[in-house]
């Protein structure tokens, strides 16, 4: 167990005893400084003074100690190390991997020193990619803004012509012309369909079709029934088994030439069939555009033929006028989005560069080159060990004892026997809680850093949370009573004891401060 953690044990377990005592705290320790004890040490020796005559003969039975004046301190004695007024884990914002390390623990370093640098190449590519979109979207915003070229308007222009014949076309109506090839079409078309008709008949009853089938359907057949008396010859043995093959050979040729004949049958009349379904199809296409030439245009053709010239002249004034507002914003907005994208990417890149933000000294390096670093994870502890103060722990029951600006004296283990003088700096108002003891934080200033001091050195500091100056005082162990209380005391009075109420400031551990009831000089009795 180490020497720090020894001694917050030991203050933690002086707090759960403390608590379970009625009397005062066991963690209050107080130093009594009594400047008025060593005079009456002196004053007894001496044999007395003149001023010794107004005080009564000490009763020969009694124990007696004398109220004396001086001053009464109470110290508070608690735990602490060193730590450094300003440390930072200093991290990455961004992740990568570790390209390597400017700096080795213990190393001092200076403001804007570089300490670590990430891998770029990523970051790079990114940084060039939001250039490259960025002066895209620039383009586009500078295209808008700078209005139509000519070939856009003159493309305009003839998209609104167009247009606008096409609609005088349908409010003229269909032109004799229009309406006589429209009939020349069906005629042509009806002759086609009779042509294709009659082919078909021709195909049907052609050799192709009929003929050359019936033909190889008969050899088939016969060289089917040939085959058959073969082999029931060779069943019974009036035929050898070459002469069985070869006429099966001959079976096999008529039937290949039987599937030929039907599948050049079946092509030449599906051509017929096509032929006949096309001219079917033409006809009823010139037959629908005769009609349609002949009822003239419907109203919704002559709207829609409206709607695209008010499209056309709606675009080229669009064009003639220049960008409006629901071009030039998005356009304005993209450019802005990709700015921000730039931005951050270089952020990113310059972030990769890890800089010390003061001067100081490297505590400890929590990565090493090579590895991958996750974003905002500590990298390198960094701290001024020009400015260091005492973190103290102290518990609740004592804490609001301590203020900011009180004197406090410490003691470092790693300089024994020495003694420095420091204050209070501030109280954290925050409690942590550890085997049922709640404790605070308090920071303690050096009024001057002894050489050497470094952080995490144990120290124990001795608080000076109450005092007061020239007062009455007895020595604690002739009265038992809490501070600001008042208690019946015996003195020795004309030679006889009695019972006197007095009034207790401030307590320590070695003297009690006397508001009332005594003065300086009685003498109060104590147990033998």
């Amino acid at each position: 167990m180490s020497l720090k953690v020894l001694r917050q044990t030991l203050y933690e377990t002086s707090r759960r005893v403390a608590m379970k005592r009625a009397a005062i705290p066991v963690a209050v320790i107080v130093l009594a400084i009594s400047v008025a004890a060593a005079g009456w040490l002196g004053f007894i020796g001496a044999g007395g003074s003149p001023g010794a005559a107004r005080q009564p003969t000490p009763h020969p039975g009694a124990k007696t100690v004398p109220v004396t004046r001086g001053d009464v301190r109470q110290v508070l004695v608690v735990p602490g190390e060193v730590v450094p007024m300003l440390q930072q884990d200093l991290r990455f914002p961004v992740g990568g991997r570790l390209a390597g390390l400017a700096i080795d623990p213990g190393d001092r370093v200076t403001q804007g020193q570089t300490l670590a640098r990430l891998e770029t190449e990523q970051l790079e590519q990114a940084v060039a990619l939001a250039q490259v979109d960025l002066e895209v979207k620039q383009a586009v915003l500078e295209r808008i803004t700078a209005g139509p070229s000519a070939a856009e308007l003159a493309t305009a222009r003839a998209e609104l012509a167009a247009a606008q014949l096409r609609l005088d076309t349908l409010r003229a109506g269909t032109s004799p012309a229009y309406l006589a090839a429209a009939q020349a079409a069906v005629s042509g078309a009806a002759a086609e369909l009779e042509n294709a008709q009659y082919n078909l008949v021709v195909v049907q009853k052609s050799d192709v079709v009929s003929k050359n089938v019936r033909d190889r359907e008969y050899e088939h057949a016969w060289y089917e029934a040939n085959y058959g008396e073969y082999l029931k010859k060779y069943q019974q043995g009036e035929v050898d088994k070459t002469r069985l093959d070869l006429e099966w050979n001959a079976l096999m040729t008529a039937k290949e030439r039987l599937v030929s004949a039907r599948a050049q049958a079946a092509l030449v009349l599906g051509e017929a069939n096509s032929r006949v379904a096309r001219a079917e199809e033409d006809l009823r296409q010139a037959q629908a555009r005769l009609a349609e030439l002949t009822a003239g245009p419907s109203p919704e053709e002559v709207e829609a033929a409206e709607l695209e010239v008010h499209r056309a002249q709606t675009r080229l004034e669009q064009l003639i006028a220049g960008p409006d507002a629901t071009e030039l914003t998005p356009a304005q907005a993209a450019v802005r989005a990709a700015e921000i994208v730039l931005a951050k990417a270089q952020a990113d890149l310059a972030a990769a560069t890890l800089a010390a933000p003061f001067n100081g000294t490297v505590l400890a390096i929590k990565a090493w080159p090579g590895g991958q670093v996750v974003a905002n994870t500590p990298i390198i502890v960094l701290a001024d060990l020009a400015r260091l103060e005492v973190r103290a722990t102290v518990g609740q029951e004592d804490v609001g004892l301590v203020q900011p600006g009180q004197p406090a004296t410490l003691s470092f283990d790693a300089r024994p026997g020495q003694s420095f003088p420091g204050r209070v700096n501030r109280v954290v108002p925050e409690g942590a809680e550890r085997q049922g003891v709640v404790t605070y934080e308090v920071f303690l200033a050096l009024d001057q850093t002894p050489p050497g001091l470094l952080p995490d050195m144990t120290t124990d500091a001795e608080l000076v949370v109450a005092e007061r100056g020239n007062v009455l005082t007895l020595p604690r162990r002739t009265i038992r009573a809490r501070p600001n209380t008042t208690v019946s005391v015996p003195v020795l009075d004309g030679g006889q004891v009695v019972t006197r109420s007095v009034e207790i400031g401030l307590v320590g551990d070695l003297n009690a401060e006397i508001l009332s009831g005594l003065r300086e000089g009685d003498q109060v009795v104590v147990e033998g």
